[in-house]
């Protein structure tokens, strides 16, 4: 169960985007996850795109020295290892649509969605932990981001912007397991399933510089 637990706030911390038709690309640089865009310049106005950004993160905890063994009675040396990796992959789509243009300045308005998908392991001692597994297979996960921003074009093929907005993020983990109530009535144990819910929500805002090409 703690483990379990543990899945969720790893989640929750990972979790912590002319009239001629042309193609564009972009990259935004940040201090947490740098992301990356794929767009198509339907006219003008309207840039529909599809992006993506992937976190990494691993350890290991080793941990060796005495303890008191309680079947042995006795003290005895021992050896721990603990190994962590998880993957963070976060696709989303999304539409950029310019609203005023002022020379070389445009401004736009940004709407995407994303669905983060989680991978990982956790290993001790060599052996898989399956409360872990069973954790990031129960978890959802799904975000958006609301933004506005100004692009400086140096010719029409590149331009830099900057943008501003809101971003939502959405997370629901499920867990359910079967345990035994006494009941002092009867003397008699009754078996029983407990099912439990996590939701966790977030609205931060967020910044970003963007280098954007149209080609």
């Amino acid at each position: 169960m703690k483990t379990r637990l543990l899945v969720v706030l790893f989640a929750i911390f990972a979790f912590t985007i002319n009239s001629n038709a042309q193609f564009s690309f972009g990259v935004s640089p940040g201090l947490s996850l740098n992301s990356a865009y794929f767009g198509y310049k339907v006219n003008s106005r309207i840039v529909p795109y599809v992006g993506f950004q992937f976190l990494n993160a691993s350890y290991d905890l080793e941990e060796s020295g005495d303890k008191y063994d309680v079947d042995l009675n006795k003290i005895i040396s021992y050896s721990e290892l603990s190994e962590f990796s998880g993957n963070l992959y976060i696709p989303n789509i999304g539409v950029k649509y310019f609203i005023k243009e002022n020379n070389k300045l445009k401004a736009f308005l940004s709407i995407n969605l994303s669905k983060p998908i989680l991978s990982g392991k956790l290993k001790n001692d060599g052996e898989d932990d399956e409360d872990f597994k069973y954790g990031v297979d129960h978890i959802s996960m799904w975000g958006g981001e609301f933004g506005f921003g100004v692009e400086y074009f140096f010719d029409e093929n590149f331009s830099i912007g900057g943008e501003y907005g809101f971003r939502y993020l959405h997370l629901n983990y499920q867990d359910k397991y079967e345990t035994s109530i006494f009941d002092p009535n009867t003397g008699n144990y009754k078996n029983t399933e407990i099912q439990t819910e996590y939701k966790f929500n977030m609205s931060p805002t967020y910044s970003k510089i963007s280098l954007n090409y149209y080609f």
